[in-house]
């Protein structure tokens, strides 16, 4: 639904998926997706976030990268600058802190017992929020390791979470479709469900002035609120999909959501649709983030690659070409007379993400499902799995795969690393078996 208000919104389309080609990359460096991407507050650097468990440094100018911080043991999913300091947080539940200049380890903090998804640095820069999927918001002191706060009151994975520009309050959303507003020191006031949108909330952002929020949710509605009632001021309903990521600039004129429709969206106040560009992300855009003037436009996705665009005519920021191998659909071979293998490569396109289907040598969040049929669950040779995965006795067969994907991986294998994903229906389940049939071997006897 869209709400009218006093200007209608223009929408600059980036499209991120089917343009084969050499790609605008900009940010070239990581071996898996890019999770998460982070603009300096100078505008000098971006901090990039991935399924390989690095984070690394990159000078924007250059498009070259600075350093990789290596010490997380599990996916890197989001980082932030912290002054002379840099934060990430991943799926081994630490947060680290590292030395900006050097990418020394400065310390390791083990800030819950599953995934952590968002990281945010307060104003002042003394304290780190982080929410993870233990429904839980954590403040830090950074400098100590000390755990501030903690704020319980989501009834399922926080997804985002981010300090207003005063300092005095957190906001964090979550798959419970609520959006929270928690007072950084409860002697400043308590802690208010600002909206539940119905729907999971997969990002958020706020202006500098502390006055807008952007929502973006599993819906495909970008929802503007007001601060600090939550008041919804109007919303964007373009998307096709769920809208995995929102950015907004200081001056709150310019919103950009990014979905598994493939779309990176510019909103502005007024006017309509300027233009629509092909771009090549492959399905989803999982993170944003505009230079601090919002001249600029950053977006990362699963191609590995981070990218760059100028938010007055969309043209891409200069920089490196990469050939672009998209995952799924369009690159896998359709000389198969059986149509159930095409219909199941489209459903592996999710797995595509952290799995390949052979022993290629390159670093991913998951392993390789080569072999997969036949294989006890976490014996995949040098790979680091949780303890769930090493201590169960299941082997993958066709109908082990079926039940994992019916019923969900947290449900058959509690305590593992793996998304929270889903296949409801038995003809996708049967398609995407079909497929590793054909593109894996089996284990060895």
């Amino acid at each position: 639904m869209r709400l009218f208000t006093p200007f209608r919104p223009l929408v600059l389309l980036l499209a991120l998926a089917g343009f084969s080609g050499a790609a605008q990359a900009d940010l070239i460096g990581h071996a898996a997706p890019v999770r998460d991407i982070a603009v300096s507050p100078d505008g000098l650097q971006a901090l990039t976030a991935g399924f390989d468990d690095l984070a690394i440094l990159w000078d924007l100018q250059s498009r070259e990268p600075l350093l990789k911080f290596v010490g997380h043991e599990a996916a890197v999913n989001a980082g932030t600058f912290a002054g002379d300091r840099v934060v990430t947080v991943g799926d081994d539940g630490a947060l680290i802190v590292w030395d900006r200049a050097t990418a020394k380890l400065l310390s390791v903090i083990q800030a819950h017992d599953k995934k952590v998804v968002s990281v945010a640095v307060s104003p002042d820069r003394r304290l780190a929020a982080t929410g993870a999927w233990d429904r839980r918001v954590k403040v830090w002191n950074i400098e100590t390791g000390a755990e501030v706060n903690r704020f319980e009151g989501h009834r399922n994975s926080v997804n985002a979470a981010l300090f207003e520009p005063n300092g005095q309050y957190l906001i964090s959303a979550g798959y419970d479709g609520a959006v929270w507003r928690w007072p950084v020191d409860r002697k400043d006031g308590e802690a208010r469900l600002i909206v539940n949108t119905g729907f999971p909330v997969n990002d958020i952002a706020v202006d500098r002035a502390g006055k807008i929020l952007v929502v973006g949710s599993a819906d495909g509605a970008v929802r503007v609120l007001r601060l600090p009632d939550g008041e919804e001021l109007f919303s964007y309903d373009g998307h096709e999909g769920a809208v995995l990521a929102v950015a907004i600039t200081g001056d709150g004129k310019t919103v950009a959501s990014g979905s598994t429709d493939g779309y990176l969206r510019l909103w502005h106040g007024e006017g309509g649709v300027r233009q629509r560009l092909p771009v090549d992300y492959y399905r989803a855009v999982w993170s944003i983030s505009f230079t601090p003037g919002g001249e600029q436009v950053y977006a990362a996705g699963v191609d590995q690659v981070a990218r760059g665009w100028f938010v007055e005519d969309g043209k891409p920021v200069a920089g490196k070409t990469t050939p672009f191998q998209p995952i799924g659909r369009a690159s896998v071979a359709l000389a198969d007379s059986d149509d159930i293998v095409e219909r199941g490569s489209y459903q592996f396109r999710k797995c595509a993400v952290c799995h390949s289907l052979k022993e290629d040598g390159k670093h991913r969040a998951g392993p390789s499902l080569d072999g997969i049929f036949g294989r006890r669950v976490g014996t995949y040779p040098d790979y680091i799995y949780s303890d769930a995965l090493t201590r169960s006795d299941i082997v993958w067969t066709p109908e082990t795969l079926s039940q994992l994907f019916e019923i969900g991986p947290e449900v058959m294998l509690p305590g593992t690393k793996m998304p929270l994903q889903k296949l409801p229906r038995a003809e996708d389940r049967a398609a995407l078996i079909a497929f590793l049939k054909a593109r894996t071997q089996a284990a060895p006897e």
